[in-house]
């Protein structure tokens, strides 16, 4: 694939902000040098691939899917080489292209994202599973699984799609092989086996794809000019709700395109709210229209015919169409823009989602009027999407864990003691953490995610549904910290990460406690039940939990550092 020239391709076609200088081409399969090895991989134990029982079909092929894709306009892979993995029915859930880099990369606490192109005869999802080693464990497998990867999108059957990854992790970990599963739903359902291809394998610094098929489509070029910024342009738009009155600047006559992006706004509401929509308008004999995207699906769906409409589904109030309004009363002479009031659907789920505003004539077609004796480009209309964020009034708080740590060896509670999870707070209202750390360990830092659909992607048909921040423990004062209520805008995921202070276990002097290896495996023995660490060299922790008589139970299974030798702990 020529990057160079697909990278001018997107910034003409679909605009965004490209940082080709940050970007990192992990693998292109052009070439045997572009990676060290390719093959079939099972995260699960028992697989048949794992067992030896079946081999698996993995292999770099000539492209013969370099057609041009008639959506997009241009052929998204026109790479010669590509690698196609069968994905068996005989997998599990995370069966796939096993890729060893030729050149690992670091995981970082900073998210970044690893853009994978995928072509399946069938939509489906996907999954990432990245595996290394930590930098400290030279020993450990470079097969250790480090972070498992959802995407915000599905491929789509028949097409190429550029499936991007969002990937972090603690500092000091190596990834040296990445897991492309193809298909991670459960193969039960499958009949037979079929063929998938990957392709250009990027780390990033953008989030969103290399190239889509459009989310929110207009019927124009999106950065199609406005024709008449002197007599009709649209300066604010906005709403009232249960928050009162809110505005939003656009300012077209000084943007000076026809189509205005405002995501990074957004207005508040609540479900069953009574909304009252706004338009700043210069001009006259025009009409005005407003959508909600309820579904979250990238599209605002209206269905009409030259009779009017049949289903208003996501046009949620209009100032005329046809001679009516939306309340359904007949429109004479010149219309108002600003169309009635309409309600936000009561049993709609809070989340964050996409209103468009649209100033046109006559046309209830999200995209613009394109009728050539009333275009959109030619009556001065204009189109804005903003974001609203439909909440309830409480938000939900709970902690939660990642690999490498995270989680483990303390706990965030709230500022009476309570565990956060299960517990609720007011919307967009401050409130207070305190960091507990387990005996040996020190509060380090925690993550705050907030938002909605905290497990899943943080994007949705490019609509940002949560984000997150690190608080260092030097943000705390006397191990405490107020969560600001900016932050308070959705539901809240924890994970606390905590740092060892113990260097020898701590064990008191009548509780006696010994250590041994016996083929491999540690054994230790405890008058009483104590906590146990165990440290390296280094004074990093390889072990942390607790004996009970001959008992040892580790906070999770693996393979630690005892005496000076790898053992097991079963």
């Amino acid at each position: 694939m020529n990057l160079k020239k697909y990278i001018c391709m997107v910034g003409i076609i679909f605009p965004m902000t490209i940082a080709a200088q940050q970007d990192k081409t992990l693998c292109d399969f052009e070439n045997a040098d572009s990676y060290a090895s390719v093959g079939v991989y099972d995260t699960w134990e028992q697989s048949p691939f794992r067992t030896g029982k079946l081999t698996g079909n993995c292999q770099v092929v000539s492209n013969f899917l370099n057609q041009e894709d008639e959506q997009l306009g241009f052929a998204p892979n026109e790479s010669s080489k590509i690698l196609g993995v069968q994905r068996s029915r005989y997998g599990s859930n995370t069966f796939g292209a096993l890729v060893e880099l030729k050149e690992p990369f670091a995981l970082t606490k900073k998210t970044q994202y690893v853009h994978v192109m995928m072509y399946s005869p069938k939509d489906g999802n996907v999954m990432l599973i990245g595996l290394g080693n930590r930098d400290d464990r030279p020993w450990q497998s470079k097969k250790t699984e480090q972070f498992w990867s959802t995407p915000s999108s599905k491929v789509q059957a028949g097409k190429w799609v550029d499936i991007v990854f969002p990937v972090s992790g603690a500092n000091g970990i190596t990834i040296h092989n990445l897991l492309v599963v193809v298909d991670r739903n459960s193969p039960h359902n499958l009949t037979e086996d079929y063929a998938v291809y990957v392709d250009n394998i990027v780390l990033s610094s953008q989030r969103d794809p290399f190239f889509s098929t459009k989310v929110y489509p207009i019927n124009y070029e999106d950065n199609t000019k406005h024709t008449r910024g002197t007599d009709r342009y649209l300066s604010t738009i906005g709403l009232t709700s249960s928050h009162g009155a809110q505005t939003v600047d656009v300012n077209q006559s000084s943007v000076g395109t026809l189509y205005v992006n405002k995501m990074d706004n957004c207005l508040l509401a609540k479900p069953g709210d009574e909304i009252t929509p706004s338009f700043t308008w210069k001009g006259s004999w025009m009409c005005g229209y407003v959508y909600l995207d309820k579904g979250n699906d990238g599209a605002f769906n209206v269905s009409y015919d030259d009779s009017g409409i049949t289903d208003m589904g996501d046009l949620m109030a209009y100032s005329y169409f046809k001679n009516y309004n939306s309340a359904g009363n007949y429109v004479s002479g010149e219309p108002q823009v600003t169309p009635p009031a309409f309600d936000i659907p009561a049993d709609l789920n809070p989340g964050f989602y996409r209103m468009r505003y649209k100033v046109d004539w006559d046309c209830v077609d999200p995209g613009g009027n394109t009728s050539s004796s009333n275009m959109i480009t030619n009556n001065g209309g204009a189109i804005v999407d903003v974001r609203i964020n439909v909440h309830a009034d409480n938000v939900n708080l709970f902690r939660a864990t990642e690999a490498n740590g995270g989680g483990l060896n303390g706990d965030i509670l709230l500022a009476n003691g309570n565990a956060v999870t299960g517990q609720t707070t007011p919307f967009n209202k401050a409130f207070t953490i305190k960091a507990s750390p387990a005996p040996g360990f020190e509060f380090d830092y925690v993550k705050i995610r907030h938002g909605y659909n905290l497990e899943g992607p943080a994007t949705v048909c490019e609509n940002l549904q949560w984000e997150e921040v690190t608080v260092k423990a030097s943000q705390f004062t006397n191990g405490e910290y107020t969560v600001p209520a900016k932050l308070v805008d959705g539901d809240i995921r924890f994970v606390p990460y905590f740092k060892s202070t113990t260097a020898v276990t701590t064990a008191k002097a009548d509780e006696a406690l010994t250590l041994e290896t016996v083929k491999g495996k540690l054994l230790a023995k405890a008058a009483a039940p104590q906590e146990l660490s165990v440290v390296d060299a280094a004074g990093q922790t390889v072990f942390h939990g607790k004996v009970d008589g001959s008992r040892i139970i580790p906070l999770h299974k693996g393979v630690y550092v005892a005496n000076g030798k790898k053992v097991m702990v079963p």
